[in-house]
């Protein structure tokens, strides 16, 4: 059972980085501008996920914390402190996503053409 349980984490943790490193998080109508190209943190995320289940299972396994506690808490420590950078590098993506659809809005709401624009009335020729 033990070993089932590690190979789904194995399995969920290389997922999990797949679709973290290939799905654009926002999609524009010129194209696919979320893409990895523009976020290489995402590279870095995909890979710590990966890590991360790998060192999950490695630790259940190679771990005893009874002979070695001092070795057991670093490794666990580590393994926190790559989790809270993958959540660091998740807000980062969210902060880029948001500043992405801001401009997107802001292109949208001054490029609009000409036929559409309102023209005041006191700039409006008699």
């Amino acid at each position: 059972m033990k070993l089932l349980m590690s190979i789904l984490i194995l399995a969920a943790g290389v997922a999990v980085g797949w679709f973290y490193l290939r799905r654009p998080p926002v999609a524009s109508n010129r194209g696919q501008a979320g893409h990895t190209d523009q976020r290489p943190w995402r590279r870095v995320g995909a890979g710590i996920c990966v890590v991360l289940a790998v060192m999950f299972v490695a630790g259940l396994y190679l771990l005893d914390e009874e002979r070695r506690p001092g070795t057991y808490v670093v490794y666990w420590l580590v393994m926190m402190v790559l989790i809270l950078w993958l959540c660091l590098l998740a807000l980062r993506d969210v902060v880029y996503t948001r500043q992405m659809i801001a401009r997107w809005k802001r292109e949208a709401s001054t490029g609009l053409p000409a036929e559409l624009t309102v023209i005041a009335p006191e700039d409006a020729d008699p």
